[in-house]
């Protein structure tokens, strides 16, 4: 039986507590489930009366059949536990590293919320702010001159140290080149700068993408389906609302003239990144695919790469080895005569450079929870793992430097793509060799190379049948 308790406010407004019997803790003391009921405006006493006991049966229900949190629970407590309980137990580091940098946002427009409380309206208002002008978090920024100017070339090591920024990078920002606001803060910081006296935003006013935006969508709907099986909610609120529209971005790749250029510039590279460009050209494989490959996972004399793993920059932990992002994505790539000849090649600088670097190499490494021999394609000078952010962020300047078409890294993967499909190589092939969960995800992404294909396969038909009714009439 509810529990209803009368209150009154200073200002001569009503309210109604019911308070219901929801079991028993652990420790054996009851577990009471709370909620308040405020009369409209203009009710009756017998109307009032009607409604604060339907109020009352309809929470006792409620709690009885596991549906509802105590009044105090809000969407920020729910996010806290479910990250806890579920994601970080459950799901990829990286990709829990990625749904935190979501939060932020999501804490600010929806966190104060009482799931109680909560409601579809909530959640469609917060997507329209999402794609709203100036709403990124990823602005560019750039040093003031005046800034720049008191840490010239020789006196820059005391802010690299204070800010814990690599002297590379600062040595880019102090040349010109933008960079994000946590790094700029980080160096204001250190400088003991007011952060609007040592870097101005450049960034334009832009708006987050539809693709973007629905990252949040996908974040949301999976904590609050979760808190419907945890009975913390009675139905998911994202259900009941669309999700942002998904703009499909034109798929940037490197035609046959861009990748010879591109390998005509490679030697000028350094020897660890030539390889790895040439290996995603040759096989699709996705940065993190890449920078965690071992020796041990190719077969030169079979010519076979087979990808067990991936490494991934997560915040606070570093570099963490982790099993690929499907179980298609598990997979085994045949390479070519060009492609086993480069890595025979490259075996032998590596061991060159072992035996030149000494002592200092890293003879092992902590992969998947076991420290191994360190058998690592791709490394830095002493032998520790690359950083795949390391690879985004020289690539592009890299083609600068030699004026080259300015596409992604992973754009990569799409010219491997690309090539197959111009080859006449079935979609199945692709979708295996890239990895792909399902073939529709290569049949989406690739519909214009496909149909670009499939045209020029009909006119060679045309072409073909064009010479035999030729033959015929002559």
């Amino acid at each position: 039986m509810a529990n209803i308790q009368k209150r009154t406010t200073k200002d001569g407004k009503t309210s109604y507590r019911i308070r219901v019997y929801a079991g028993e803790a652990q420790d054996g003391k009851k577990v009471m489930k709370s909620t308040t009921y405020c009369p409209t405006e203009g009710m009756t006493a017998r109307q009032i009366e009607k409604a604060v006991q339907k109020a009352a049966m309809d929470f006792e229900r409620q709690v009885q059949q596991g549906g509802l949190v105590a009044d105090s629970m809000t969407v920020d407590e729910l996010l806290a536990k479910w990250f806890k309980e579920y994601a970080e137990p459950q799901l990829k580091p990286h990709t829990v590293n990625d749904y935190r940098k979501l939060v932020p946002r999501i804490s600010a427009a929806l966190g104060h919320i009482k799931l109680s409380k909560l409601r579809p309206g909530h959640i469609m208002q917060f997507y329209t702010q999402l794609q709203k002008p100036g709403i990124r978090l990823d602005g560019k920024y750039q040093a003031k001159p005046g800034f720049v100017s008191v840490y010239p070339k020789g006196k820059r090591k005391a802010l690299v140290d204070a800010a814990g920024v690599a002297e590379r990078t600062v040595a880019r920002i102090w040349a010109g080149e933008c960079t994000s606001l946590q790094t700029a803060q980080k160096l204001a910081q250190a400088a003991r700068v007011p952060f609007s006296k040592a870097f101005e935003n450049v960034s334009r006013n832009e708006k987050l993408s539809g693709n973007s935006a629905r990252h949040y969508h996908r974040l949301l709907s999976s904590v609050f389906n979760t808190a419907v099986r945890w009975q913390l909610l009675q139905e998911n609120p994202c259900a009941r609302v669309d999700p942002p529209k998904v703009e499909t971005p034109e798929v940037q790749y490197l035609d046959e003239s861009g990748i010879a250029k591109l390998l005509a510039a490679l030697p000028d590279a350094p020897t660890q990144y030539s390889v790895l460009v040439q290996l995603a050209l040759f096989t699709g494989c996705r940065r993190g695919e890449l920078c965690g490959l071992r020796w041990s996972d190719i077969d030169l004399p079979a010519g076979l790469l087979a990808v067990n793993r991936t490494l991934e920059p997560v915040d606070g932990k570093g570099l963490l080895f982790s099993t690929p992002k499907t179980k298609k994505s598990c997979r085994v790539i045949k390479l070519d005569e060009n492609a086993v000849q480069l890595l025979r090649d490259y075996q032998q600088w590596q061991l060159r450079e072992r035996l030149r670097i000494g002592s200092k190499w890293a003879r092992k490494v902590r992969i998947l929870g076991k420290t191994v021999d360190n058998d690592l394609l791709f490394t830095k000078w002493d032998g520790q793992p690359i950083d795949p952010n390391s690879v985004t962020s020289w690539f592009p300047r890299f083609l600068r430097e030699h004026d080259l078409p300015p596409v992604r890294f992973h754009s990569l993967r799409h010219s491997n793509a690309a090539l197959l499909i111009a080859a006449h190589v079935p979609v199945t092939t692709v979708a295996g060799r890239l990895g792909h969960a399902q073939v529709s995800t290569t049949t989406n992404i690739y519909a214009g190379f496909i149909r670009s294909s499939d045209a020029r396969a009909a006119d060679a038909l045309g072409e073909a049948f064009a010479r035999i009714l030729q033959t015929e009439t002559g």
